[in-house]
């Protein structure tokens, strides 16, 4: 993001769409894509244009119960996302905490009903499981996005595991295999989250959170973060997962690569996580052309969005 930055204070009915951190929603329906193709038994080297209602519907709603936690992490994050001008919506009061609160219970609330007629009693725990998750990620005492190893395993579980099984639940009962598989893709979202809190480590540190990257450090952080590749490597290869093999790669690569990044941008840092996470972005694009218009028209109104409201570049190849 950039330093200066136009925060028109008057609210528009369009900020209550990108409060809800749409840009967050692109892991959230990777998995969601992925855990349906395992579940449907689709092949892996065909295109699927044409997916169910089914899954439109629960692509959407879980869309939103995400959401609902992404705003509470924002009304948590309030100050110290205006010390770092980031966010700007709650923390320069163009929303109330009070809006805000309201909009979150609303959407989680909705969420969880619309669950169940959607998927029955199983999806709607499913759904409970990840919105309990997202709030202890963010709510004190617990908020384990401040805990080493928890803000991992939260990840991890979040994304790689629970969203992937309720794509997969889409088409077919929740068995020992769905989570078999998933456990390849909870280690590869684990060692990525790795490398996220390394160029937080100095924020972090001044502001009290004890992240994995401040409580290991740089390199060992860096180390961790490869051996979590290389696992997840070795699972891939017996599980014949090439959406995993191929991210897993260029991540362990680079980690190691970046154990001699001295520079204050720390690019190849930078590279270690966002290239396995465009690469396996791509993959799925490529199995399901849908995920890819999605996810163009997502980045073409944050950036109308964020250039006409703020003036500013969001989201930018180069920036955090």
């Amino acid at each position: 993001m950039e330093n200066d930055v136009i925060v028109n204070q008057n609210g528009k009915i369009y900020d209550y769409l990108f409060l809800l951190r749409p840009l967050l929603w692109v892991p959230v329906w990777v998995f969601l894509f992925i855990g349906y193709m395992y579940g449907a038994r689709i092949e892996l080297f065909s295109i699927s244009l044409i997916l169910p209602k089914k899954f439109w519907f629960t692509l959407i709603t879980y869309t939103f119960l995400m959401s609902s936690t992404y705003i509470v992490n924002q009304i948590v994050d309030r100050e110290s996302d205006r010390i770092n001008r980031k966010l700007f919506l709650i923390p320069n009061g163009i929303i109330s905490v009070r809006s805000a609160t309201i909009y979150a219970a609303f959407l989680g609330i909705v969420s969880l009903i619309l669950s169940f007629f959607i998927g029955g009693p199983v999806l709607l725990f499913l759904y409970f499981v990840s919105l309990v998750m997202g709030l202890l990620y963010s709510i004190p005492p617990i908020q384990t996005k401040g805990k080493p190893f928890l803000d991992i395993i939260f990840n991890g579980i979040g994304y790689g595991c629970v969203a992937f099984i309720v794509g997969w639940s889409v088409a077919e009962r929740i068995n020992l295999h769905s989570l078999t598989v998933s456990f390849g893709y909870f280690l590869l979202v684990s060692a990525v989250f790795v490398n996220t809190t390394i160029p937080d480590i100095p924020g972090d540190r001044r502001s009290g959170k004890i992240t994995t990257g401040v409580f290991l450090g740089k390199r060992l952080a860096l180390l961790f973060s490869t051996l979590l590749f290389v696992f997840s490597l070795v699972y891939a290869f017996l599980e014949m997962d090439i959406l995993i093999i191929v991210p897993s790669i260029f991540g362990a690569i680079f980690s190691v690569l970046s154990l001699w990044d001295n520079t204050e941008d720390m690019i190849l840092t930078k590279v270690s996580y966002r290239l396995p996470a465009v690469l396996f972005i791509l993959l799925v694009s490529v199995k399901f052309p849908t995920f890819l218009l999605l996810n163009l028209i997502l980045l073409f109104a944050l950036r109308k969005y964020y250039k006409e409201r703020f003036g500013m570049n969001y989201p930018a190849l180069l920036g955090r």
